[in-house]
């Protein structure tokens, strides 16, 4: 897989310049020895104003399709594909305190098209933007969303009419974005005055992260488990609710609602239950979920 690697002046977020270096990522899954595994790395590091965790420099595939053309089986390990018929309720509810009106909804980064599944399950008029050549047909050829609803194209390349939706979702989404306040930007533009905004990302307060961390430094190693920019599931950012309040400042929403969720670390299942109640607590979870709104006063 071929990168090119661009330099971060800037934290994407809040733009401030200051940051401290947390540590490396490999462009492999790490595991307990990192040490004793053969490839490249690149630099991770933590905005000092907002919080939020990237790496310098950026790598960035030469085609979009090394990280994302897979086959959804693949991509996805085996529960992604067990949902609830509950899912994404709580989400929804949320969704409606904040603008009871809601009928109309984008799903970006809509995948193999359970949340789209959702929102036209609660009577949403709903579409989705879909780059992912498998994760579109699976979609439509699986899981019954319409051709006509989900479009197969980029997030940058996607026009829709200004005001068109009530309700833009990046559930899981905007840390894959290279640019994720250009994305947040573009989203304003289509959404509704009153409209609002559900995203859904890592967390760069996750309790978990830092118990592995503190792991590789007892270890006497400068690796991180923050971000996976170079390796399923390819995440470039974790963010803070500071993070979108300074974003909102810059482009134009304000914070309505900040959920963080215990979730649950692929690596160590166990020691995830068994921290739960720790990062209730303390809300060190590992998913955060915001909600912003678009013309509060």
């Amino acid at each position: 897989m071929n990168y090119t690697f661009h330099s971060k002046t800037s934290c994407n977020m809040c733009g401030a310049s200051e940051r401290r270096v947390l540590g490396r990522r490999l462009n492999t899954p790490q595991g307990l020895r990192p040490k004793k595994r053969l490839g490249i790395a690149t630099t991770v590091v933590r905005c000092s104003v907002c919080g939020l965790i990237y790496s310098d420099p950026l790598p960035i595939p030469q085609d979009i399709s090394d990280h994302y053309g897979k086959q959804p089986e693949e991509y996805w390990l085996n529960h992604y594909f067990e949902r609830k018929m509950d899912f994404f309720d709580l989400q929804l509810d949320r969704i409606k305190q904040l603008a009871p009106d809601a009928k109309t909804a984008l799903d970006i980064g809509a995948g193999i098209g359970f949340t789209m599944q959702a929102f036209m399950r609660a009577g949403f008029d709903a579409y989705g933007i879909e780059a992912g050549e498998h994760f579109h047909r699976y979609a439509v050829e699986k899981n019954g969303i319409p051709e006509n609803r989900i479009f197969r194209t980029m997030l940058e390349d996607a026009n829709f009419p200004e005001g068109t939706f009530d309700c833009v979702s990046f559930g899981a989404v905007l840390e894959h974005l290279y640019d994720p306040s250009q994305a947040l930007s573009k989203a304003l533009g289509w959404l509704k005055p009153d409209g609002v905004i559900h995203v859904e990302v890592p967390s760069a307060k996750a309790l978990m992260s830092k118990v592995f961390n503190l792991y590789f430094w007892l270890a006497r190693t400068d690796y991180v488990v923050n971000i996976s920019p170079m390796h399923r599931p390819y995440h470039l950012y974790e963010f803070t609710p500071d993070s979108f309040q300074k974003n909102g400042m810059r482009v134009g929403y304000e914070v309505a609602r900040v959920d963080i969720d215990a979730g649950q670390t692929p690596l160590a299942p166990g020691l995830s239950r068994l921290l739960g109640p720790v990062m209730r607590a303390t809300d060190s979870g590992e998913v955060l979920t915001v909600y912003l709104k678009k013309g509060l006063d």
